[in-house]
């Protein structure tokens, strides 16, 4: 399937630039993005393709797996670690 049938052109540059940024806890005011691309911004936290925590820095910004693989980059192995980790738990509750 090709990337434009999956993801938006705006979805798809919301992703590539944070990913371009660090991908990981990237601080918002260190994300190039701009005022235009709130809806595909607000699009990508929907669909939990990005998530956003409050730190001591301020609002953080980081891909989940599903956002790396929309943008056709392989996700880091800590991701796929701490995925089994989660599971194992949800199974033995």
């Amino acid at each position: 399937m090709q990337r434009s049938r999956m993801l938006s052109r705006d979805l798809h540059e919301v992703l590539t630039i944070l990913y371009e940024a660090g991908a990981s806890r990237v601080p918002a005011d260190e994300i190039g993005w701009t005022s235009d691309m709130a809806a595909a911004i607000n699009y990508a936290l929907t669909m939990q393709y990005v998530i956003h925590r409050e730190g001591k820095a301020g609002r953080v910004f980081s891909l989940t797996e599903a956002g790396f693989r929309a943008i056709g980059q392989e996700p880091p192995a800590y991701m796929s670690i701490s995925r089994t980790i989660r599971s194992l738990f949800r199974f033995g509750a």
